[in-house]
């Protein structure tokens, strides 16, 4: 009786207890169920807004590299030179990684980074939105080359006030670059996200939609609380978030929409249940031990999820924010942090200024050293500029080897002095297996004073660094405006050489070479000038060092070959007096191995007695390389033409290198002169001077001649002709012509 009892007893107390566990696994169930579904919906709210503002972020950064673009090209000149064009939009759509860049113009003639010309590849309509609303983005389009799902961006050029568009600089990306942008924001898997049409389009999805369109799947599909596919579309319409649970293919789901700021685009993002569903079962069939295990578990995958999700947002964070090689700041960071910062320093009545540091010629270091050391001179220096900032200030690296900094100000002497400090200690932190580098760096300083755009600091502090560069020995050097002024007339002269060249504005001009006593002309050296048709002429002083530099003399040299060629044939074809023509010629052309030979070909091309042509060389060329220059020189008398040095004295001139050289013409630089009026002790190093190059067997002719006095003291010491205004200034041909044809008629 006492077993039975037990053991009815054990029964019930097992029956309660297996009924207390089977309605506490049911009313756990609810409750986790409940729970979960919760969590889903606040997780898929969540996720929506996160991908639209993720989304809106990307699409803006997008158009600032485009604004960026069309602020580059909104210069003189920039569009005519189509070849130049494509070149620079390849290099920008290389660097900003689109599919491609290009730029339509106001005849909706499209130039693309790849080489290829379209007419409206961008429609009219397109345009129209680009110039109303200051961008445009179009749906899902084919792209026009390759064929793939394409979305296109586009900006219009900068226009002033009153004047027509110029066109719009645009670029096309792949649907399956955005798809990928959208991964993060699917639930590592288990959810979908989309981002689509307010009637309805999937404009990009991840993973792949199942429909086109969000209607047409809302009619195979039932809404949770009375909703229909009706409804959500008058609130997609109306520019509505919120949230809905649907049922489609059996399978119930939770979706989370939110408006994004362009295209009147939405962001869609989806959950399904079915995993909620799932979990909850499973519990059903365990027991109260095996709950409470779960539930840690949950708690733990909860987690998880959490830190994965916060993982995406700083990898999305990473991607927009962060520079991947030196782990600092990007543009992206520095522009947005830039605005926060500068109020501080205004808050504490602190001035402040925008900083461009460049490493020189970093780009003979990752040859030399390779890429990888490379990054590794990226980083030491990032790590050494970022050891000197003090509070408040900002870091980034803008693009390659250009860092930016927003620095404190209190006064400028002081803020050179930090810059330069900066750059040394910079510079000394860079090690190569223990050996330091050959690093330097140049800084571009713009003080802060005014209101104005970002991009125009960023321009001002380059303009600096450009000066800065532009003199040896310099660190830093600070933006002025007549920096500005000078960089912008070099651009200018860069950006109008190469038309001008086609158009003739380089005009040739000769002045005659003379005998002292007599004036007659014996010889001419031609000068080029440039006649603008607007601005009349321009000093050569002003443009040639800019050829120097951007090796447009080459080809400058030549058409004065060229002219002067010409001009000796025609006095040969028309019987008049021919004298020879010395030309000069840049240190570029010695570097070419071919210099000489295309020389005589381009003179036998015209019939011209080498004779008749003159080669001058500066004085700062002829030292440069001495024995480069003995070459050149045995090379050019073999071929029959003359030689001469420019412009002797102005420079550190040898006679003790003249010896080895065999100048048929040495000719005195006019700053002999200059120095040597009224200076007794000069006359007589000028004298020696010509008497030694007479005995080294070179005939001497004397520049900037002006006074009767200057031509009688040369002419007395044996100078044979003379160059200057006393005699004639620089004439056009046609006059030149006439003075020997004057000449002619007077013996």
């Amino acid at each position: 009786m006492y077993k039975t009892t037990g053991f009815k007893r054990a029964f019930v107390l097992i029956l309660v207890s297996a009924v207390l566990v089977a309605a506490g696994s049911v009313w756990y169930w609810k409750q986790v169920t409940q729970k979960l579904s919760q969590d889903a919906r606040e997780t898929i709210i969540s996720a929506s807004r996160e991908l639209a503002e993720n989304f809106d972020r990307l699409l803006g950064t997008e158009f600032q590299v485009l604004s960026s673009i069309a602020v580059s090209l909104d210069q003189p000149g920039a569009l005519k030179d189509q070849q130049k064009l494509m070149n620079y939009l390849a290099r920008q759509n290389k660097r900003n990684a689109f599919t491609l860049t290009g730029y339509q113009d106001a005849q909706g003639r499209a130039i693309f980074s790849d080489g290829h010309v379209l007419q409206d590849f961008l429609s009219a309509q397109a345009v129209e939105e680009v110039y109303a609303r200051g961008h445009y983005i179009s749906d899902r389009r084919k792209g026009p080359f390759s064929g793939q799902d394409i979305l296109v961006f586009a900006v219009p050029m900068p226009a002033q006030q009153g004047q027509k568009q110029n066109g719009v600089v645009f670029a096309t990306q792949t649907i399956a670059f955005y798809s990928q942008a959208l991964a993060a924001n699917a639930l590592h898997g288990e959810g979908l996200s989309f981002v689509l049409s307010r009637d309805g389009n999937i404009i990009i999805a991840y993973p792949r939609a199942v429909y086109d369109n969000l209607f047409v799947a809302g009619e195979h599909s039932s809404f949770d609380r009375g909703r229909s596919a009706l409804r959500l579309q008058q609130e997609l319409s109306r520019g509505e978030s919120g949230w809905t649970g649907y049922t489609l293919r059996g399978q119930h789901r939770f979706a989370s929409y939110y408006p994004l700021d362009y295209n009147d685009w939405y962001a869609f993002a989806v959950l399904p249940t079915k995993s909620v569903a799932d979990r909850a079962q499973t519990l059903v069939l365990l027991s109260l031990v095996l709950c409470l295990s779960i539930i840690a578990i949950l708690g733990v995958l909860l987690l998880f999820i959490l830190r994965m999700q916060s993982q995406s947002s700083r990898a999305l964070y990473r991607m927009g924010f962060v520079d991947p090689v030196t782990e600092a700041d990007n543009l992206n960071a520095f522009r947005f942090k830039f605005p926060r910062a500068a109020k501080a320093f205004k808050e504490k009545n602190l001035p402040y200024a925008f900083v461009m540091v460049n490493i020189n010629r970093f780009k003979a270091l990752n040859d030399i050293y390779g890429f990888e050391q490379g990054d590794q001179v990226l980083k030491q220096v990032c790590g050494a500029l970022q050891g000197c900032l003090r509070e408040g200030e900002l870091l980034c690296r803008s693009s390659a080897d250009i860092f930016l900094l927003l620095l404190a100000c209190p006064d400028r002497a002081e803020l050179g002095k930090r810059v330069d400090e900066v750059a040394l200690r910079a510079g000394r932190y860079c090690q190569n297996s223990g050996e330091c580098l050959p690093l330097s760096l140049t800084c571009g300083i713009y003080l802060i004073d005014e209101e104005v755009p970002f991009y125009i600091m960023m321009d001002r502090a380059n303009l600096a660094w450009a000066s800065a560069k532009q003199h040896a020995g310099q660190t830093c050097a600070f933006y002025d405006e007549q920096s500005r002024r000078q960089i912008v007339t070099e651009k200018r002269i860069e950006s109008s050489m190469d038309q001008a060249l086609r158009d003739g504005e380089f005009k040739i001009y000769l002045q005659p070479k003379c005998d002292f006593k007599t004036g007659r002309t014996c010889s001419a050296e031609a000068l080029v000038r440039w006649l603008q048709p607007q601005k009349g002429m321009i000093p050569p002083d002003q443009f040639i060092p800019v050829f120097e530099k951007n090796g447009f003399v080459l080809k400058l040299d030549m058409f004065m070959l060229e002219e002067t060629l010409r001009l000796l044939k025609r006095w040969k074809e028309e019987g008049k007096p021919v004298v020879s023509v010395g030309v000069n010629f840049s240190r570029l052309h010695l570097q070419d191995p071919r210099f000489i030979e295309v020389l005589a070909q381009t003179a036998d091309k015209y019939g011209v007695e080498h004779r008749l042509l003159e080669v001058e060389l500066t004085e700062s060329v002829v030292f440069g390389n001495v024995d480069l220059m003995k070459q050149v020189i045995d090379g050019l008398h073999e071929k029959g033409f003359s030689v001469a040095m420019d412009d002797f004295g102005s420079g550190y001139s040898s006679l003790n290198v003249l010896k080895n050289l065999d100048f048929d013409c040495v000719k005195l630089d006019k700053e002999f002169l200059v120095r040597g009026e009224g200076n007794p002790r000069m006359r007589q190093i000028i004298s020696g001077l010509v008497r030694m190059i007479k005995d080294l067997g070179s005939g001497v002719v004397a520049e900037g001649v002006e006074t009767a006095e200057q031509a009688e003291f040369l002419s007395r010491i044996g100078c044979d002709l003379a160059q200057g205004y006393l005699f004639s200034r620089p004439l056009p041909p046609q006059e030149f012509e006439q003075r020997l044809l004057d000449e002619r008629d007077k013996k």
